[in-house]
């Protein structure tokens, strides 16, 4: 019996030291490579995963509010009225057909801040992303030398990643900012104030009648189009107290950016891990 244990043992230990000499010439075989593209491929695959899940959980649920609005002129009005006062100022004579626009205008707006994010990713990557496969692999080969484990091995990654994490996250949180999407709208609303406003108020009558089915239809058919774009989250955003005094395009803006910073923050484990992988899967 106790030869038995002894060669289980024995055999134990001999295969586990065969898989970690196994795992250490896996990575040794293209050391090579001084190279970016398997790691940086990796981390473009990580951040688009990211921002696709807080882009279609935010646009989805904006979106799915803008189309619940524009079902009556009064829910229209109800909804867009004090959105379009907040951003032009309360007391604002605000033309009613300019009102109705309002749902297109940010509508458009939610579509281009999403390509304009999606567009950023490469450049930021590139700007950050400096160190090359073989680096990766070397870091992986030192932490098996020293008899690391897998989990190990990953922990490592994290602490190599983090920093290089935090300027990416902050350059893409950045785009946001930068884009300001809030005087985006406000500019093309007062564009639309501006025209009507020179038009006598039959002509403004005239508009308004005439322009009511059609706005609707605008929108429907963008809405549509907007969503077929995005991916499959579906989550309804309803109006809270707290939203319509802040008024729900600042609400959308500060909940986007909070939520990618804690996503792109803490979500480095997947980077790590997706490195690890396909750094071992590739050589």
């Amino acid at each position: 019996m106790t030869t038995y244990n002894s060669f289980t043992i024995i055999f134990v230990c001999s295969f586990l030291l065969f898989a970690v000499q196994g795992l250490q010439i896996n990575f040794k075989s293209t050391l090579s490579n001084s190279k970016i593209t398997v790691t940086k491929d990796t981390a473009e695959a990580y951040y688009e995963t990211i921002i696709d899940d807080v882009l279609s959980q935010h646009n989805e649920g904006l979106l799915t509010e803008l189309s619940a609005a524009i079902k009556t002129p009064h829910e229209l009005s109800q909804t867009m009225r004090p959105q379009a006062e907040l951003l032009l100022g309360v007391g604002s004579s605000i033309q009613d057909i300019c009102v109705a626009q309002l749902p297109g205008m940010i509508a458009n707006q939610i579509h281009e801040l999403s390509n304009e994010i999606y567009s950023s990713i490469d450049t930021i990557i590139n700007k950050f992303w400096t160190k090359s496969d073989m680096e990766y692999r070397q870091l992986i080969l030192k932490s098996i030398n020293k008899g690391d484990g897998e989990q190990e091995i990953v922990d490592e990654l994290i602490t190599f990643l983090e920093i290089i994490n935090v300027d990416i996250a902050d350059d893409i949180i950045a785009v946001v900012d930068r884009y300001d999407m809030y005087s985006r709208i406000r500019s093309a609303l007062q564009t639309c104030q501006s025209v009507f406003d020179k038009e006598g108020n039959r002509m403004v009558n005239t508009v308004q009648q005439e322009s009511s089915s059609l706005t609707e239809k605008i929108w429907t058919s963008l809405l549509v189009s907007l969503k077929q774009s995005l991916p499959g989250a579906s989550a309804a955003s309803n109006s809270s107290n707290g939203s319509s005094r802040q008024g729900f395009l600042n609400v959308y803006v500060t909940e986007l950016t909070s939520d990618l910073q804690s996503e792109l923050y803490g979500r480095v484990y997947e980077l790590a891990r997706g490195i690890y992988e396909d750094l071992a899967s590739s050589s």
